[in-house]
C-alpha cells in the first residue's frame, strides 16, 4: 500500500491551531514524503552499559545525553516507498531472508528478498528491512532535504538512555527473569515463533537459544507499534528488528578512541542494537555489529531517525500516517491466529499388576479455552528424549488423537522406559507440546577409570541434550550450549561414579568452545576438583594436558559450566586413566 499525504486546507490547521496552541502544524505541498511520528527525549545522565557478559559491553560507565528526539517507531515500509520511487532505489532480490532447521542464514549468505518484498513480508507498517547501513543513512539526508529537518541515525548512547528510559532493571518495563511478561512489550522469541518455525523448518530454539514463556502473536516482523511503549513513549524499541545506529563497534569495549578510530566512516563494523523477533528479551546494553562494508543486507535488521533537540512540530501527513497505521494494527490483531495453550500438569502412573507390568494410565489438566476439540497423545522414540533440545517430533511419534472431554488414556511402555508429551488442538490450530512427563532410565553408575558419556547423565540444569545424525557416530551423544551475549547461567550435569582407588587420574575429554579461556570446573561431592581450560589450537576436539586427584568409593561427579559473552560449546565425554606412582 503507497501512503499520500493528506493536503492540508485553512479550515484544518485552524481546527488544529484551537485544539493546542503548542503545536506547529505545516503543510505538505505534494504528497511526496511522510514526515516521521517523533518522541521528545530529554537530557539526562545514565549508566552505559555491563558489569559483565559481554566484553563488547563494557565496562559499564556513566554518559550523559543532550536533549533529542527519536522515532516513535522504526523507519515503515510505506514511509521508505516514497524515497525508493523518487530516487530509483531499485536493489537486487538477494536480501538474507534465509531461514531454515539450522536458523537464520546470516549476513553473508545471499537470499531472495529486498526492501519491499521478502519472507516475512505482509504489510507496508512492517519496519523496512533489507536495507543496507548506507540506505538508512541515505533516507535519513533525502527526508531533510524534503522536510528541512535534519534527521539522522541516533548514536549508540543516545539509544541505550531512551530504550532504558530512566529505569535500572533488566527490561524497561522490569527484570522479568522468567520473560513472562515481555510480549506486552515487543515482537521476541516466543511461543507463535517457536510453533511456526517448528511446523514450517522443523526449527526449534528450545535448547538453542530458547524463547520466551509468552506469546506476542508475531512469528516474525510485525507491523510497528502492536505493543506498548516504553516510558518514554517510544514502541518496538527492543525486539521486531535490530535498528542500525550510528557509531562505531569495538569487541574490546567502551575504551578511548581516537577521532579517526571513532568514525563510522571508517570503521570496520557499526552498531545495531534491539535484537528482533529471533531473539528472546535481552538486557537493553547488549551490543551487536555489522560490517560496514561488504555483508548482504538482511531482513532482520532495520532503523529509526533520530533530531538533535526537541521541536513540536507535527504535519498533515504524520496525522494520516498514524490513522493508517492504527486501522492495519487493528486489522492485523483481528485476523491473526491465536495459539492454544500448552497442557499441563501431566501424569504417569503405572497400572496395577506384577513388576514386569508395562501398562501405564497417562493423564492431564484438561484444557478449559473454547474451541479445543481434542489433544494429539506423542511417544518418545528414545529412552532420553525427555533430555534433548530441539524440535520435539525429531524425537517423538504421535501415538492417539482422542477428544477434548477425554483428559486421560492407557499408554505402554515395552521398554519399561521413555516419555509422552500432549498437543492441543483446534479446528485449525495445534499447541506447542507439553513438558515430557517421563519414566527416567536409571542414570548408570560409571565405573572409573573409564570413559563418562553424557548421556550417563543423573542430572541435568540449564543444558539439553542432543543426539548426533550419524548413525556410524560411536559417541552418539552430547550436551550442546548457544551462550548468548546476555547470558550468565550456570550449567551443570551430574553423574554417579564408582572410584576404583585413591590416585592420580590423567583427565581427558572431548568438547569444543568458540573461546580459549577456562571452560568447565569438576566437583566431587561438591568439592572442587579443579578447573580445566579449552585452548583451540592445542586441543581441537580432545584434550589430554589435565589430570585430577580422585577419591576411593561412590561419589557424585558434577560437572559445570559458567560462560560469559557469546559462545557455543558442546562436551561428548570425560575419560579417567590413573596415572602411576
Amino acid at each position: 500500500m503507497f501512503i499520500q499525504s493528506l493536503k492540508s486546507s485553512t479550515s484544518s490547521h485552524v481546527l488544529i491551531a484551537m485544539l493546542s496552541s503548542v503545536i506547529i502544524v505545516s503543510t505538505v505541498s505534494a504528497q511526496e514524503y511522510i514526515v516521521p511520528p517523533m518522541v521528545n527525549i530529554p537530557a539526562g545522565n545514565f549508566m552505559m552499559g555491563a558489569e559483565g557478559g559481554d566484553t563488547a559491553a563494557q565496562p559499564i560507565h556513566p554518559e550523559s545525553v543532550a536533549a533529542f528526539q527519536m522515532g516513535k517507531y522504526a523507519v515503515t515500509v510505506a514511509e521508505f516507498r516514497n524515497f525508493a520511487i523518487e530516487t530509483g532505489f531499485n536493489p537486487e532480490s538477494t536480501c538474507g531472508d534465509n531461514i531454515g532447521s539450522q536458523g537464520l542464514g546470516g549476513p553473508k549468505k545471499l537470499g531472495t528478498g529486498r526492501w519491499d518484498k521478502h519472507r516475512y513480508s505482509y504489510s507496508d507498517y512492517q519496519p523496512v528491512t533489507c536495507v543496507s547501513w548506507q540506505d538508512a543513512n541515505a533516507y535519513a539526508k533525502w527526508l531533510s532535504n524534503k522536510t528541512g529537518i535534519q534527521y539522522r541515525l541516533p548514536t549508540e548512547q543516545e539509544w541505550e538512555y531512551s530504550a532504558k528510559a530512566n529505569t535500572s532493571s533488566r527490561h524497561f518495563w522490569g527484570d522479568d527473569l522468567d520473560l513472562t511478561q515481555a510480549c506486552l512489550y515487543g515482537n521476541f522469541a516466543d511461543k507463535t515463533g517457536e510453533h511456526v518455525n517448528n511446523n514450517k523448518y522443523g526449527l526449534s530454539n528450545v535448547g538453542w537459544i530458547e524463547h520466551a514463556d509468552c506469546d506476542d502473536g508475531e512469528a516474525y516482523n510485525a507491523i510497528v507499534g502492536l505493543y506498548r511503549a516504553n516510558p518514554f513513549g517510544l514502541y518496538d524499541i527492543v525486539g521486531n528488528a535490530g535498528e542500525f545506529l550510528n557509531s562505531c563497534y569495538f569487541e574490546d569495549g567502551y575504551k578511548a578512541r581516537s577521532k579517526e578510530e571513532d568514525d563510522v566512516n571508517n570503521c570496520e563494523f557499526i552498531t545495531h542494537r534491539g535484537g528482533g523477533w529471533h531473539y528472546p528479551a535481552q538486557p537493553h546494553s547488549i551490543r551487536d555489529r555489522y560490517k560496514r562494508e561488504g555483508w548482504n543486507r538482511v531482513a532482520s535488521l532495520t532503523f529509526r531517525l533520530a533530531v538533535t533537540g526537541h521541536n513540536n512540530h507535527s504535519d498533515a501527513s504524520t496525522i494520516d500516517f498514524e490513522q493508517s497505521l492504527k486501522k492495519a494494527q487493528v486489522q492485523r490483531i483481528a485476523t491473526r491466529a491465536k495459539l492454544p495453550t500448552t497442557t499441563t500438569n501431566l501424569q504417569l502412573v503405572k497400572k496395577a499388576g506384577n513388576n514386569e507390568n508395562s501398562s501405564y494410565n497417562l493423564s492431564w489438566q484438561p484444557s478449559t479455552e473454547h474451541g479445543v476439540t481434542g489433544y494429539e497423545i506423542y511417544q518418545s522414540n528414545s529412552p532420553y528424549a525427555h533430555l534433548y533440545g530441539g524440535y520435539y517430533k525429531n524425537h517423538y511419534k504421535k501415538i492417539n488423537s482422542v477428544n477434548a472431554d477425554v483428559h486421560s488414556l492407557e499408554v505402554n511402555l515395552s521398554t519399561g522406559m521413555g516419555s509422552f508429551r500432549i498437543v492441543t488442538k483446534t479446528n485449525t490450530q495445534f499447541s506447542l507440546p507439553s513438558k515430557p512427563v517421563a519414566v527416567a532410565v536409571e542414570p548408570d553408575v560409571v565405573a572409573l577409570p573409564g570413559r563418562i558419556y553424557m548421556n550417563n547423565t543423573a542430572a541435568l540444569k540449564n543444558i539439553s541434550l542432543y543426539k548426533s545424525t550419524r548413525k556410524d557416530n560411536p559417541e552418539p551423544y552430547y550436551l550442546f550450549k548457544t551462550n548468548k551475549n546476555s547470558d550468565h547461567s550456570l550449567v551443570t550435569s551430574t553423574f554417579n561414579i564408582d572410584v576404583k582407588k585413591s590416585a592420580w587420574y590423567r583427565l581427558n575429554y572431548r568438547g569444543k568452545s568458540f573461546h580459549s579461556a577456562p571452560f568447565f570446573k569438576l566437583w566431587q561431592n561438591n568439592t572442587l576438583l579443579g578447573e580445566f581450560s579449552y585452548e583451540a589450537e592445542i586441543d581441537d576436539k580432545t584434550s589430554s594436558r589435565h589430570k585430577v586427584y580422585l577419591q576411593q568409593g561412590s561419589h557424585s561427579l558434577q560437572l559445570s559450566v559458567l560462560r560469559e559473552g557469546f559462545d557455543m560449546w558442546s562436551m561428548s565425554w570425560l575419560e579417567f586413566t590413573q596415572l602411576e606412582n
